[in-house]
């Protein structure tokens, strides 16, 4: 989910949130949101040895059916499920595909020419896109509470959240030797170190400057700023830099980031077919398609991340070799999607996204006049 455009709101120092502040309720939403990550990390940290166990691939293996591989298949279903969405997205949507699988056919013809810079490329970009997820997610609360978004606070939220991705691919990259990926090896940059602390530094100071302006918010408005407005660049600080000598956390990091993902695309999801089918709120809708859409992602998350490999490499290939070429490139394909159909300027965007579950659930009441 990438960064929406600047939203400038303007609350009163007494006005109450127009919108619900939450997509389920504040228990569900902050687990959701980076509270679980949180959580997690603490439990790793205290009562585990924090090395990468065969429990711990296990659990993470498990999941990423279950959430990762979903999160990836959400994406291509909200842009492909939709003729319209086609039509407005055409290069997205028609020419892109081409180009992502035309980088796997030669990444995987020139395994050691093309694979490793294919791979580089998903690997250097994934980070960036966690990072335009979060500022995506923290504008979207922040809208839904009122929090004002002008240039210097976006600047202040976007400079934070981007700097931990820089501070973290900064000291990745300060050696040459590069790393693997699924048993393909690609190069380091080689950076000189104080790259690493000019990053970090920004960082710092960008995340003074969005506490400053939460203190200056808080106090004219004379209440706290929700907490859960702050949690998604919370948790990515401890994706990115806080937590990162916790190996066996670091392998759970995708699955904090899918679960934001999934909060809000099924939410979207609800409310766009419930609008475009006129179907009237209940119980019975929320249930039944909840469970076709998660179902549709499980499947086709699969065939994206389990079947598809398989298929390729049964004629003779390596699978771990292809799996990684493969992988990338779906990954690649999602963040270029993610790039046109998150965009809160856009109505049909923005107006799904200020409801909560419980409007889904239940007609609101019809207020009657009454005669004096």
């Amino acid at each position: 989910m990438e960064p929406p455009p600047v939203d400038k709101i303007s609350p009163s120092s007494d006005a109450q949130p127009q919108q619900p502040l939450y997509f389920v309720n504040g228990a569900v939403d902050f687990l959701l949101i980076g509270g679980a990550s949180l959580l997690v990390f603490l439990l790793l940290r205290s009562f585990h040895s924090g090395d990468r166990t065969e429990v711990i691939y296990g659990t993470a293996a498990t999941l990423s059916w279950v959430c990762n591989w979903p999160h990836f298949a959400a994406t291509s279903y909200r842009l492909y499920h939709s003729r319209d969405n086609l039509v407005q997205y055409p290069i997205t949507a028609l020419l892109i595909p081409w180009i992502i699988l035309a980088g796997i056919g030669v990444s995987i013809g020139y395994p050691e020419l093309v694979a490793p810079y294919f791979v580089k490329l998903f690997l250097i970009w994934s980070p960036y896109h966690f990072s335009g997820q979060t500022v995506g997610v923290t504008l979207i609360y922040a809208r839904r509470c009122g929090f004002q978004i002008g240039k210097l606070e976006r600047f202040a939220l976007s400079g934070f959240v981007f700097g931990t991705f820089l501070t973290q691919t900064m000291l990745a990259e300060v050696q040459p030797g590069g790393a693997s990926y699924y048993g393909i090896s690609y190069p380091g940059i080689g950076l000189p170190f104080w790259s690493y602390q000019v990053a970090r530094s920004f960082m710092w100071i960008c995340g003074a400057g969005l506490l400053m302006f939460v203190i200056r918010w808080s106090l004219t408005n004379r209440r706290m700023l929700p907490p859960i407005v702050l949690l998604p660049a919370a948790a990515q600080y401890l994706w990115f830099v806080g937590g990162t000598d916790v190996d066996s956390f670091l392998e759970f990091v995708p699955f904090f980031h899918a679960l934001q993902y999934m909060l809000i695309a099924w939410s979207m999801q609800l409310k766009e077919t419930m609008d475009l089918n006129h179907i009237e709120p209940s119980g019975r809708y929320v249930l039944q398609e909840s469970t076709r859409w998660f179902l549709i992602n499980v499947a086709g998350g699969a065939f994206l991340f389990y079947f598809l490999p398989r298929m390729i490499a049964s004629s003779g290939l390596n699978l771990t070799f292809v799996t990684g070429v493969v992988l990338a490139g779906v990954q690649i394909h999602h963040f270029f999607v993610d790039g046109v159909i998150w965009k809160l300027r856009r109505r049909s965007v923005a107006s799904p996204l200020m409801v909560n579950l419980s409007q889904m659930l239940y007609r609101a009441p019809i207020e009657q006049e009454t005669t004096t």
